[in-house]
């Protein structure tokens, strides 16, 4: 006799212990650990958040979340999917909204580790933009670059010389792309 293990619900993965360094995605109600990332990773998420961070109190446009925050792409069975950073347009989120949202991210931002493959770096970022975000940017550390991606378009990767911009997602942002992963060149 052979006992199917029941799937996990967002609610059930919100209900979780937090603590012991651990993370997870829920993906298709199988829950999924994450890895721990490394330092290069860390310091430009920091530098992604700041410089989002600056664009979003100056224009109080928008809502960014950061510390892979959980959004719900899928029901029956659930998939809770957590990008490192994401950015929220105005109004997608009512006010008081408590768990995980059911909507991906307008902007999704996935910070690529040492272990990471550009084609599974690749593969997330199309997953987002099925899911319904409209912009993906997969940060590299090592190389310091971004690559867009947008449903519509080939991706496009901007070096650490180059200026990256925020399109009609994001009116008025501009920020050289060495500055998305350090304070000072």
């Amino acid at each position: 006799m052979t006992t199917a293990s029941r799937l996990m619900t967002a609610d059930d993965l919100l209900a979780m212990p937090r603590g012991y360094g651990k993370k997870y995605e829920l993906i298709r109600g199988v829950l999924v650990e994450k890895m721990g990332t490394g330092r290069p990773h860390g310091m430009a998420l920091v530098w992604f958040t700041n410089t989002l961070s600056n664009y979003v109190a100056r224009d109080g446009y928008g809502d960014l979340r950061v510390g892979e925050p959980g959004y719900i792409l899928d029901v029956d069975p659930e998939t809770v999917r957590c990008p490192d950073l994401a950015w929220i347009a105005p109004g997608r989120i009512a006010p008081g909204t408590q768990g995980y949202p059911r909507l991906a991210p307008d902007l999704a931002v996935e910070v690529k580790s040492p272990g990471n493959s550009n084609p599974e770096m690749s593969a997330k970022a199309y997953m987002w933009l099925s899911y319904g975000s409209r912009l993906v940017w997969v940060a590299d550390p090592e190389r310091v670059a971004v690559t867009v991606y947008r449903l519509d378009a080939e991706p496009q990767t901007f070096g650490e010389d180059e200026e990256l911009a925020g399109g009609d997602l994001l009116p008025g942002f501009v920020t050289p792309v060495w500055r998305l992963f350090r304070p000072r060149r």
